[in-house]
């Protein structure tokens, strides 16, 4: 498979071009741990005649990961293991080093460590790092045998003691102390090792010692200064990629843990405002929070997924719209600026850019974890409930006067009008019916006043109809006045049986009538007395 090359910018170094590996980045072992031992698995292995029946039916007990490694639990030298197998002797040194560019000092003094393997007689050289040195500090010399000066083989244990004068590709190094178990060890063998050197100054160093001095503090004690971003950068460049400390053991400890929470944002009082529920998502391992608007159906909204992309959230981002971390030339900003897990409860508002939302539940694993890591109960969920629901229904529309009304109002109730249905049973007992009244009209003028009419009530479908017989010399013209229909009163309600009776007073069509008598079939039907 081809490689993909890609050109990467580096403001220092300039541009360059690296391969992107496209398998896992793990290095493979070359050795593996059994019992403490290192056994070289690039060799072929052969089988072994001290081979034990465990070790013929654990296939698996020889392999070791890169990730075991740094897991595996110190254990005692076994008595078949080679002597001395896991052992390492530790020296103290430094070297001179000239200084050509500076007038006020002539050489430096740079201090290292001398580690000696006692199984291989070994030897790896590490310098300390010095901060703000400007100096590519760290390992000074990869582990490996050394010869003696004029070939006279390489160096033993027992060749190297405090105060010697050791040459190392043309550098002298002077050996001024070492730790507690090297000298056990020497003492263990017979050898007596001379008490530690105190190691001299260089001008350099005395210098800044009077300065600290003068500033009242105290020389070689860390006071704590924060490192700007800007420093970080700087010293990452050079290769110091372990400053933030700290920052990566909380990763590691709390790498996919989030606290996840319900919320609310109200906005209701505001023209096309809404109820909006959203999840808030805090990731323990950065302190970084992300906001989600939760998509309800047929909501009538576009979805915006993200309100808050995953990112640190400021508690007054009006007093500090632009971060002084991110300038790299003052101190970041406080962690008490943002939220953080200790400001997170239920019934907590949060300041979301000037949108205050509302945390109104959470899920178990965020209840558990308030409740061992800061012993804390919230609160049960206190949702917002919602408006009760008006199902308000249209009054139907008045009445045209064309059809029926019964046969109208199919048209509103139905997208398909339907034929009216009619009680068959009332229509086929009641049939041929009629109820009879007789009324006169209400008016303030006479002739008005003197006209006579019969009220029929056909009890088969509850219309009414009016007639108005012939009277000599009024000078009216008789006959039908009202026409056969279901009518209304001046309230809207249909006439029925019960407000037929002597002595009341019904409205058609703005004309009222009196009731003043009624034939003998509806006085016999309503059970009027004579």
């Amino acid at each position: 498979m081809a490689q993909h090359v890609f050109q990467k910018s580096n403001p220092i170094l300039g541009r360059g071009s690296y391969h992107a590996k496209l398998t896992s980045d793990g290095k493979q072992q070359k050795f593996k741990l059994v019992e403490g031992m290192m056994i070289d698995s690039s060799l072929p292995q052969q089988p072994s005649m001290l081979a034990t029946r465990q070790d013929k039916s654990d296939a698996g007990r020889f392999v070791t990961t890169a990730r075991d490694i740094g897991q595996l639990p110190v254990v005692e030298e076994s008595k078949f293991a080679p002597a001395n197998a896991t052992k390492v002797l530790r020296f103290y040194a430094f070297f001179e080093e000239t200084v050509d560019e500076s007038p006020a000092e002539l050489f430096r003094l740079r201090r290292t460590m001398l580690l000696f393997y006692l199984r291989d007689d070994t030897i790896e050289i590490i310098e300390n790092r010095v901060a703000n040195s400007g100096l590519p500090q760290g390992t000074y010399l990869k582990r490996g045998k050394l010869m003696k000066p004029n070939n006279a083989g390489h160096y033993r244990y027992d060749d190297i003691f405090i105060g010697m004068q050791f040459p190392i590709f043309g550098r002298i190094f002077k050996i001024y102390g070492c730790d507690d178990f090297t000298r056990t060890y020497y003492a263990e063998n017979a050898f007596e090792l001379a008490p530690s050197i105190e190691i001299p100054k260089d001008e350099y160093t005395m210098t800044r010692d009077d300065i600290s001095k003068l500033c009242g503090g105290e020389p070689g004690h860390f006071y704590g200064k924060k490192n700007s971003a800007l420093k970080t950068f700087m010293e990452a460049t050079l290769g110091n990629h372990g400053l933030n400390g700290a920052k990566k053991a909380k990763f590691l400890a709390n790498s996919r843990k989030v606290l996840h929470f319900e919320c609310e944002y109200d906005d209701r009082h505001k023209l096309y405002g809404d109820l909006t529920p959203y999840s808030l998502n805090y990731f323990l391992e950065d302190d970084t929070i992300e906001i989600k608007e939760i998509e309800r159906p047929n909501s009538g909204r576009d979805p915006f997924p993200l309100l808050l992309s995953r990112a640190r959230m400021l508690k007054h981002w009006e007093d500090a719209i632009h971060d002084e971390q991110d300038r790299g030339v003052e101190e970041p900003t406080g962690r008490e600026a943002y939220y953080n897990e200790d400001d997170l409860f239920v019934g907590a508002v949060l300041n979301v850019y000037s949108r205050p939302l509302k945390l109104v539940d959470a899920d178990e694993y965020t209840r558990k974890y308030y409740r061992e890591a800061w012993n804390l109960e919230l609160k049960p969920a206190m949702y917002t409930p919602p408006p009760p629901k008006e199902n308000k229904k249209p009054a139907p529309p008045p009445y045209t006067g064309y059809g029926t009304e019964e046969d109208s109002m199919g048209s509103v109730t139905h997208l398909v009008p339907k034929v009216p249905k009619k009680d068959f049973i009332k229509m086929t007992t009641n049939d041929h019916k009629l109820l009879r009244f007789s009324a006169q009209m209400i008016s303030n003028r006479r002739e008005q006043a003197a006209r006579r009419f019969i009220v029929t009530f056909y009890l088969a479908d509850d219309t009414i109809s009016i007639y108005e017989p012939e009277q000599r010399n009024s000078g009216i013209v008789s006959g039908k006045f009202l026409e056969r229909g279901p009518h209304k009163s001046p309230a809207g309600v249909r006439y029925e049986l019960k407000d037929f009776f002597i002595g009341n007073e019904l409205s058609f069509n703005a004309y009222k009538f009196y009731i003043s008598d009624a034939d003998d079939y509806t006085k016999h039907y309503l059970n009027i007395p004579n």
